[in-house]
């Protein structure tokens, strides 16, 4: 069994997110959830407590979802998963989302963070598992077959979100360009009743407990 790191050896972090991180930790946890930002920089971090490996990112300002590039994007999804159904995506999105990442990176031409956390939506928690729950599969795993109440995205270095499998998992909740799209780009400031909450950055949090299946076509 791999000997995980401890938040107390905060010494692991790179200056400049121990001193962002600790400063996030502080905060109400309902001011912090609001800005995705903060809450991306502090899953980073305890992503390197645990060991994780995750890559770094430099903020960017600019938007990278004009009306060209989503059209480019929904056409690079079409090609490469667009004959899979509701079934397949929502239950190999951690495959399919770390799948797809270097083809839409080189698409953007920008570098793409494989996250992972939940969605808040219209005040219901989504894909929600608290982080003591998560930490202690990384401790002991998970028994072979098990669900993991997870949901994975990619984030820009513009902090916008790409969701390729929410109209998956929760037909009735995505808007109506979600569904025909089968993707969501936008920044979560745009997002009009939902928020996205990340918890880890990169996949290795799936890889070591044995839900990320490789895509394989399907």
């Amino acid at each position: 069994m791999p000997q995980f790191q401890t938040p107390a050896m905060h010494w692991k972090l790179p200056t400049w997110l121990r001193r962002l991180f600790f400063t996030h930790r502080n905060r109400s946890s309902q001011h912090a959830a609001g800005h995705y930002e903060a809450v991306f920089l502090a899953a980073q971090a305890r992503s390197i407590l645990w060991g994780l490996h995750p890559p770094s990112m430099n903020p960017l300002p600019a938007r990278y979802a004009s009306p060209s590039a989503i059209a480019a994007i929904r056409w690079q999804l079409h090609r490469a998963v667009g004959h899979l159904g509701e079934d397949v995506v929502a239950t190999h999105r951690f495959g399919i989302t770390a799948a797809v990442r270097t083809m839409l990176e080189a698409e953007l031409k920008v570098p793409l963070a494989y996250t992972l956390g939940y969605i808040r939506q219209n005040g219901q928690r989504l894909c929600c598992t608290p982080i003591a729950g998560l930490e202690q599969m990384l401790r002991t795993g998970i028994a072979p077959g098990a669900r993991v109440s997870l949901h994975a995205w990619l984030t820009l270095p513009s902090h916008e979100v790409i969701d390729v499998s929410f109209w998956a998992l929760f037909p009735d909740l995505g808007c109506a360009d979600e569904r025909e799209m089968r993707s969501l780009f936008m920044h979560p400031d745009q997002m009009p009743g939902r928020s996205y909450h990340p918890q880890w950055v990169g996949d290795e949090f799936v890889r070591r407990i044995g839900v990320l299946k490789e895509y394989e076509g399907w």
